[in-house]
């Protein structure tokens, strides 16, 4: 099912007539892909801007020992990698790859340029997203500084639950593996030690935080 445009960052307080007409304006590809599709590849030029149009994507990063680790999934609608295209070291800081039968739309640099010129809510949103994304970035910075799993663990949880105590998890423990680069059943050992340190109650799930104070101790450590 096709996104609906408008509720992309880079659009945001345009309506879908004007974001049709804006793109009429523009010289640019729609292109389509079957899953598992290389997308763009880890330090390939970035000089377009990439947005989904329908379906979704994930980020893997290829570390120096081969391995690869998940960084983020991205569904329709979505830009990837915007804070790269005007930058010194242009590169596709990951390999993006299709995990859905997708379509995508791919603006050169030189016409997003224009539309920038066309509409300025399109430039200041623009500037918006690369803020909002450097932003993740130290997070996610923030989240593999940590050396042992039961810290990512406890990180990732406090983020998650914000100012609640009960919440459900967006991500099964296959993709938090994926996320913080170690084995599955290394995750479900984590979860159990914080579950018999009395910190946090898992059901499928749905996890419901016992003692707050320890889980930030818990990513302390």
């Amino acid at each position: 099912m096709q996104a609906d445009l408008s509720l992309l960052p880079l659009f945001r307080g345009l309506s879908t007539e004007e974001i049709e007409e804006l793109l009429s304006k523009l010289v640019f590809q729609r292109k389509s892909y079957p899953p598992g599709s290389l997308i763009a590849s880890q330090g390939e030029e970035c000089n377009r801007l990439l947005i989904i149009e329908e379906g979704a994507v994930k980020g893997e990063m290829i570390g120096p020992s081969g391995k690869s680790l998940k960084i983020e999934d991205m569904l329709a609608p979505t830009a990837l990698a915007p804070a790269f295209i005007f930058g010194k070291q242009n590169k596709f800081p990951v390999n993006v790859l299709s995990t859905s039968p997708m379509k995508l739309i791919v603006i050169p640099r030189n016409e997003l340029l224009k539309m920038f010129g066309l509409d300025a809510r399109v430039l200041q949103n623009f500037l918006s997203m690369i803020s909002s994304r450097a932003q993740f970035l130290s997070e996610k910075l923030r989240l593999h500084s940590f050396k042992s799993l039961k810290s990512k663990l406890a990180f990732y949880l406090i983020n998650e639950a914000g100012n609640k105590t009960s919440f459900k998890l967006k991500h099964s423990q296959n993709e938090l593996a994926d996320l913080f680069g170690v084995a599955r059943p290394s995750v479900g050992r984590a979860f159990l030690h914080l579950q018999n340190e009395g910190i946090i109650d898992i059901r499928y799930k749905q996890v419901e935080i016992r003692n707050v104070t320890k889980l930030h101790d818990a990513y302390s450590d």
